[in-house]
């Protein structure tokens, strides 16, 4: 005998119902945590420039690159330190609205762990070179093996910040909605962009002061969990 399908449909309906009530219900809950570590600035790198102006760009050029090619060669000896060349430019010097000469410039940087020796190699080339720059920055290796650390620290900080939520709110679980995870720091603001005067080869600048300090690096993590009702 078959039976109505009003019938059917109210035992279906049931039985979902039935369903639902068993499937758990949760509250979302956001927040974030961090993990942090001061370490060394031990990566230095300085940017120093060539640059003439005049009408002669054929002759400034030449220059320029004699200046570059001498720095290099000054550079090569110093095996704690690595160079490379930057912007090569060539532009013009505007005077009430009219190009009266041009300007040439190419730069190059050093970079190195060993602060006593970039800064006697900064103060030999300031003899024909300008400092743009110097930046301090916590090494690739060193980046890496700290937030390795720290990602294991702060993900341990949010297992213990969703166990604290879980046990305040008195419930018997949660699950993890999202979860971000992100490395802040590594490299110091540069200083200040200086320029000195053109200088005679007997007047060399004495040789900067170079100090890393240190710096903060983490990782943070934004979390979003939901605990059960029950």
């Amino acid at each position: 005998m078959k039976k109505p399908l009003a019938a059917v449909l109210l035992g279906l309906a049931a039985l979902s119902t039935a369903h639902a009530e068993d499937k758990p219900v949760y509250d979302r809950i956001a927040f974030a945590v961090t993990a942090e570590k001061e370490v060394t600035n031990d990566m230095l790198a300085a940017v120093l420039y060539a640059e003439q102006q005049g009408q002669d760009t054929v002759a400034m050029a030449d220059a320029v690159n004699q200046s570059i090619t001498w720095a290099l060669e000054l550079a090569k000896p110093e095996t704690a330190v690595e160079s490379r060349t930057l912007n090569y430019t060539t532009n013009p010097v505007y005077t009430d609205g009219r190009v009266t000469g041009w300007q040439v410039r190419q730069s190059i940087q050093l970079k190195s762990k060993d602060s006593k020796a970039l800064s006697g190699l900064l103060g030999k080339l300031q003899e024909k070179l300008r400092i743009e720059g110097i930046n301090y920055s916590v090494s690739p290796e060193v980046k890496a093996e700290t937030e390795k650390a720290l990602i294991d620290q702060a993900l341990k900080n949010f297992k213990d910040r969703a166990e604290q939520l879980k046990a305040g709110m008195g419930r018997a679980e949660y699950r993890v909605v999202r979860l971000d995870v992100q490395a802040v720091g590594g490299e110091s603001p540069p200083m200040p962009m200086y320029r000195m005067a053109a200088m005679s080869a007997d007047a060399a600048p004495a040789a900067p002061s170079l100090e890393g300090g240190k710096q903060n690096l983490q990782v943070n993590v934004q979390a979003e969990i939901e605990l059960s009702l029950q």
